[in-house]
C-alpha cells in the first residue's frame, strides 16, 4: 500500500498516517482469507462510532412519484427483516439480469428472447425498489450505521460496470460507442462519490442515475423487447457530422438513428453531472486539507488516460475480446469508490496507490510502450496477449473488490457487534450492554 493522504472529517483516534497519539500504530492483519484479513488498520474503527449519514436527493420523481410507493412497500417489509438482507436480495436479482444477457450474449450470438429484455427491466426496476427500501427499513428498525452505508454503496460500486455492459448490449452499441458509454458511466460514478469523499455529503440533482438513469434504462430494455436491438437502427433526423479533434486523433460522429440521438444525450448529461461534482468540491466547505481531493483523482486520471490509449490504439481488439476494456476499467473504478466510501467512514487517510494500481499501470503502460517502441511487430500478434491480459485485469478486479468487501464486511460487523443480514434483539443488546 502506498502513503496516505489527508483523512475524512470528524477527526479521530488516529492522526494522518501516524496511528494513534501516545502510541505506535497496532499493526492490521493481511491474509489471501477475507474473514481473516483486516482492511481497515485497528486504531481507525473507533471512528465508525461517529457516523451520520448525510445526504440529500433533488429528483422530482423520486421526490413525488417514487416516495409514497417506496413507503408503501417498506410497510410490507417484516420489522425483523434486516436492511441489508433487502440490499442483497436486491443485488443478486440485478445481478441476475445481467449473467442472464451475458449468457445470450457469448453463447446465442447475441440473439435475444423478447423476455430476456423484459426480466432486465424488471429486474432492475426491483433493485432500484429495494435500494431505497432498504434505507427506510433501516429507520423504521433503528439499524442506520456505516455498516449499512458501506454494504449498500458497494453493491451499487459492484454491479454499476455489469448494468453498463447489458445496456450496451440492449443497443446494441458498436465497440467505440460501448467503450465510451461504460467509460463515462464509470467517470459519473467516481464523480459522485469522490464529491461524497470531499464534502461528506452524497447529494443526488433533479436528474441523477439511481432514479432517472434507471427508469431510463428500465424504458430502453422494453423497448428493446418489443421491437429487437434493430429498433435503434432508426433513422430520425437528417445525418449531421460531428468532428471531436484531441490529441489523439479525431472521432467523427454522425448524428441520425434513435441509438444515436441516445448516446449523444447520455453523454450531454454525463458531462453536466461530472461538471457540477467538481464546482460542488471547488465550491462548497470540505473536509480535507485544501487540495486533498484532487490528489486524491490523479491515480484515476492516469489510469483512464491509458485505457483510452490503449483502446484507440488496439482498435479491433473489442470485437476479438467483448468488454474487456469496459470491465477491467469498470471494477477498477468499483474498487476505488468503496475504498474512497472506506476512509470516509473510517476517517482514515487515503492511500493513493495499490498493488491492483501498479498492476493496471504496468500492463496499460507496458502495452504502449510496445507499440510505441516496437512499431516491427504487428497489432495482430500483440492482440491476443493484451486480450487475455485485459481479460485477466477484469478478472483480477472481481477478485480485489471481493476480497476488500468481504473482509469489510466481517471486520466491521465483528467489530461493531452488528450482524450483517440479521438484526439484534433489544434482548440481545441489553445482555451485550451488560458484559
Amino acid at each position: 500500500m502506498g502513503g496516505g493522504i489527508g483523512s475524512s472529517g470528524g477527526g479521530g483516534s488516529a492522526g494522518s498516517g501516524s496511528g494513534v497519539v501516545g502510541g505506535p500504530p497496532h499493526p492490521r492483519r493481511i491474509s489471501l482469507n477475507p474473514i481473516v484479513h483486516e482492511h481497515i488498520p485497528p486504531d481507525y474503527l473507533s471512528n465508525l462510532k461517529k457516523y451520520k449519514y448525510s445526504g440529500s436527493d433533488s429528483s422530482i420523481i423520486a421526490r413525488y412519484v417514487m416516495q409514497p410507493y417506496w413507503n408503501f412497500i417498506v410497510s410490507l417489509v417484516p420489522m425483523t427483516v434486516a436492511p441489508n438482507a433487502i440490499t442483497l436480495t436486491g443485488f443478486l436479482i440485478g445481478l441476475s439480469s445481467s449473467i442472464l444477457v451475458m449468457f445470450f450474449f457469448f453463447f446465442y450470438d447475441a440473439v435475444y428472447p423478447a423476455w430476456v429484455w423484459y426480466y432486465a427491466a424488471a429486474a432492475l426496476f426491483i433493485y432500484q425498489t429495494l435500494d431505497a427500501v432498504d434505507g427506510k427499513q433501516a429507520r423504521r428498525t433503528q439499524t442506520c450505521g456505516p455498516l449499512g452505508e458501506l454494504f449498500d454503496h458497494g453493491c451499487d460500486a459492484f454491479l454499476t460496470p455489469l448494468v453498463q455492459v447489458i445496456l450496451c448490449c440492449a443497443l446494441d452499441l458498436p465497440s467505440w460507442m460501448t467503450f465510451a458509454y461504460s467509460t463515462m458511466s464509470s467517470i459519473v460514478l467516481f464523480c459522485a462519490i469522490w464529491e461524497q469523499f470531499s464534502t461528506d455529503t452524497l447529494d443526488l440533482g433533479y436528474i441523477n442515475g439511481p432514479t432517472e438513469g434507471i427508469f431510463m434504462a428500465c424504458t430502453l430494455f422494453i423497448i428493446t423487447g418489443l421491437y429487437s436491438t434493430s429498433i435503434w437502427d432508426t433513422p430520425v433526423i437528417s445525418p449531421y457530422e460531428l468532428k471531436i479533434s484531441f490529441f489523439y486523433g479525431e472521432v467523427s460522429f454522425v448524428i441520425f438513428t434513435l441509438r444515436s440521438l441516445i448516446f449523444l444525450y447520455i453523454t450531454v448529461a454525463a458531462c453536466l453531472t461530472v461538471g457540477a461534482n467538481i464546482l460542488h468540491v471547488v465550491g462548497r466547505p470540505g473536509v480535507h486539507v485544501k487540495g486533498t481531493p484532487f490528489f486524491v483523482m490523479l491515480p484515476m486520471l492516469f489510469l483512464l488516460f491509458f485505457h483510452v490509449c490503449l483502446f484507440l490504439t488496439y482498435t479491433s481488439i473489442h470485437d476479438k475480446y467483448p468488454f474487456a476494456f469496459e470491465l477491467s476499467f469498470g471494477f477498477l473504478t468499483s474498487y476505488t469508490v468503496t475504498r474512497m466510501t472506506v476512509a470516509r467512514l473510517c476517517a482514515m487517510p487515503y492511500s493513493l496507490f495499490n498493488a491492483f494500481y501498479l498492476i493496471t499501470f504496468c500492463v496499460t503502460f507496458g502495452a504502449l510502450v510496445v507499440h510505441a517502441h516496437f512499431r516491427q511487430i504487428e497489432i495482430k500478434y500483440l492482440e491476443p496477449s493484451l486480450g487475455s491480459a485485459m481479460v485477466a485485469l477484469a478478472a483480477l478486479g472481481v477478485w480485489q473488490y471481493l476480497h476488500m468487501i468481504l473482509s469489510l464486511f466481517t471486520q466491521i460487523s465483528y467489530y461493531l457487534g452488528v450482524p450483517l443480514l440479521s438484526i439484534t434483539s433489544r434482548e440481545e443488546k441489553d445482555a451485550r450492554a451488560m458484559e
